[in-house]
């Protein structure tokens, strides 16, 4: 007699999450662990190009996924402070010193996105009649 039934959670296919987790859970030290601890100064810079360059294909799928609120975060958080820097700290001559601070905002940005994707899934219950997800 079984009293406790194991439900296999499946969820729908979404190639617009996919593709975000893939994005934000590359790890270079991962495959490459010698160079990434000997030419730290190289790495630390390729990494900043990729998730430059990762940021329209991250922001498509966020529009894609109707992440409205996200997208909003994305200019509150990392555009407008980056302008800001730009305009007002080029006049003074800081601009060297500050300018890896947008680039933190947007480490932060991307590092609570990555945690809060998975919560995005909808799961498909296949032993539910006419679920929510239907």
């Amino acid at each position: 007699m079984k009293f406790f039934s194991t439900m296999n959670l499946r969820y729908k296919p979404n190639r617009h999450l996919d593709r975000l987790q893939k994005i934000l859970n590359f790890d270079v030290s991962d495959s490459f662990p010698g160079p990434t601890f000997l030419f730290l100064d190289a790495v630390s810079r390729a990494g900043i190009f990729a998730a430059v360059i990762s940021t329209p294909v991250i922001l498509w799928d966020l529009y894609k996924l109707k992440r409205y609120g996200w997208l909003i975060s994305f200019i509150l958080f990392i555009v407008l402070p980056t302008v800001g820097f730009y305009t007002i700290f080029n006049m003074i001559g800081w601009m060297n010193v500050l300018i890896l601070l947008p680039l933190l905002f947007m480490g932060v940005y991307y590092y609570i996105l990555r945690l809060t994707i998975p919560n995005w899934r909808e799961p498909i219950f296949s032993t539910t009649p006419r679920s929510d997800y239907e």
